[in-house]
């Protein structure tokens, strides 16, 4: 595997990794792998700031997780208060209601050319809209994916994901994260909200600083 490749392959595991923890209520397997401190975490360094407290908090609540069931009904009562409601959730993972201050609004219409231009459509069975912070994630997962398997095209794959990035994470999912990092008192969703914000930004960087080199 070229240096290029590896470098794809460990964004793909990251977006993978933030994507696991968003999609959908905490599964049981997640909280089995916190007890037995199965949850990888990417031996990347240097790390920034946001990175390293939020990786140092998973290990602190994967080291005091003893109770599966114990820890899997605490994960899914704070999944379902922080994002699902019952009433508005306390932090909205919607793209919309950040740059739009509503769900459905105009951001999540250009969303969905920018998928469309790359080829993507949501399943009718996934039941949350486009702009949900998982899908999104998982958009970049498929495009560091697409850009493995398709080596000669990777500069096509490049643009899309430093388009994506500029004109859709960086603009929310930042917020989102600190929302989420005050609104939350267990170590393991401000942990996710950390790890979250600081591997954007990082990102962010990495796209911009290779950008023309494909």
């Amino acid at each position: 595997m070229t240096e290029i490749e590896e470098f794809l392959k460990l964004r793909e595991n990251l977006y993978a990794f933030l994507y696991r923890m968003y999609v959908e209520e905490p599964p049981r397997e997640l909280a089995e792998d916190l007890v037995n401190n199965k949850v990888p975490i990417p031996d990347l360094k240097p790390l920034n700031e946001d990175m390293t407290e939020g990786f140092e908090k998973l290990r602190k609540f994967m080291k005091a997780s003893k109770d599966v069931d114990e820890v899997h009904e605490r994960l899914t009562d704070e999944y379902t208060r922080l994002f699902l409601g019952p009433g508005s959730p306390p932090v909205p993972p919607y793209e919309s209601m950040y740059i739009d201050g509503k769900m459905m609004g105009p951001s999540l219409l250009r969303l969905k050319k920018d998928y469309k231009k790359a080829g993507i459509a949501k399943s009718k069975e996934y039941p949350e809209p486009e702009d949900y912070i998982a899908f999104e994630l998982k958009f970049m997962h498929h495009l560091c994916e697409e850009a493995l398997k398709k080596g000669e095209c990777i500069g096509k794959y490049w643009s899309l994901q430093k388009e994506f990035m500029d004109e859709h994470l960086i603009k929310w999912v930042p917020d989102f994260c600190d929302d989420l990092y005050k609104s939350e008192q267990s170590d393991f969703y401000k942990s996710i909200a950390k790890i979250t914000k600081g591997f954007i930004f990082m990102d962010k960087d990495w796209i911009d600083e290779f950008e023309g080199a494909f």
